[in-house]
């Protein structure tokens, strides 16, 4: 059975039960275990389908919601329908490090669809904890591929999207590879400690795995200098993924404005595929 047609037996079953229905129960009369019910579930939110959960009574959905809907409507048969790309949907809030991934997909120029999660409540539901059980952002979804970590994701959709260019070839990832998960891990990890006002001695450093905060700017400088892209020739998801750190640790004061720095980064956030991520977290602060 396609993820499509169990879509449309939940919502089947949805509109003729009479009152609202457990989420264990639902997932019995389904067939399918709770986690993948809270995974449907969270789909059809995505798709603007808003199945309500009434604390402490169950699922319910609204009467106004017709059926079939549209968007789930199962395709026909078609030659080359196998060829057809997965649904892509993205979840996020603005003010989180799902700007990188939202700088990363609009550099794609691939169709998704964004659903923004208020921090709090919306992040600890059963349907979301089923995409991320950290109750976190970002994640995506591509079609039965679900992705977390902004790292990872950027890294899966360069090679979900090879026509957008975005990863070296195989034999040339050495520094891509490098510089995207040096940012991701001991970078991070240097910059919250320093932040947080911890100052692990030699001997801690090295068993926390970040190394000195000091020494890993000294190392990101010298990687940018006189470079426009930090792998290569071309621009890829190193650069959307460090970039974006240097360009908020800038920002926010987490990292120096260190010459390097600025050229690099100026170089980067002149981009269209940024300056639309811009424009769309001004829409939202402007609210």
């Amino acid at each position: 059975m396609t993820r499509t047609t169990h879509l449309q037996e939940l919502l089947r079953v949805l509109r003729h039960h009479q009152g609202p229905i457990g989420g264990p129960e639902l997932a019995r009369a389904l067939g399918v275990t709770l986690r993948h019910l809270y995974q449907d579930i969270a789909v059809l939110r995505a798709v603007g389908i808003e199945v309500v959960n009434e604390p402490g009574r169950g699922y319910v959905l609204p009467p106004e919601v017709k059926l079939p809907p549209a968007a789930l409507a199962e395709p026909a048969p078609a030659a080359g329908a196998q060829d057809q790309p997965a649904a892509l949907i993205f979840y996020t809030n603005p003010l989180s490090r799902g700007g990188i991934v939202h700088w990363m997909l609009e550099e794609l120029g691939a169709t998704y669809r964004m659903v923004t999660l208020e921090y709090g409540a919306a992040m600890k539901t059963p349907e979301y904890l089923a995409i991320n059980p950290l109750g976190k952002v970002p994640a995506i979804r591509h079609g039965e591929t679900v992705v977390t970590e902004a790292a990872a994701i950027c890294a899966y959709l360069a090679d979900a999207f090879p026509e957008a260019g975005l990863a070296p070839p195989s034999a040339a990832r050495g520094d891509y590879y490098r510089w995207l998960f040096l940012a991701a891990g001991p970078l991070e990890s240097a910059i919250a400690l320093n932040d947080l006002g911890v100052a692990p001695t030699p001997e801690q450093a090295m068993r926390l795995g970040s190394g000195d905060y000091w020494a890993l700017v000294e190392t990101l400088a010298a990687a940018v200098a006189g470079r426009p892209y930090i792998a290569g020739d071309a621009f890829s998801a190193a650069d959307v993924y460090v970039g974006s750190h240097i360009g908020w640790g800038m920002q926010f004061g987490t990292l120096p404005r260190r010459p390097e720095f600025e050229a690099y980064w100026a170089g980067l956030r002149e981009r269209p595929a940024h300056r639309r991520c811009e424009a769309h977290i001004e829409q939202v602060l402007a609210r």
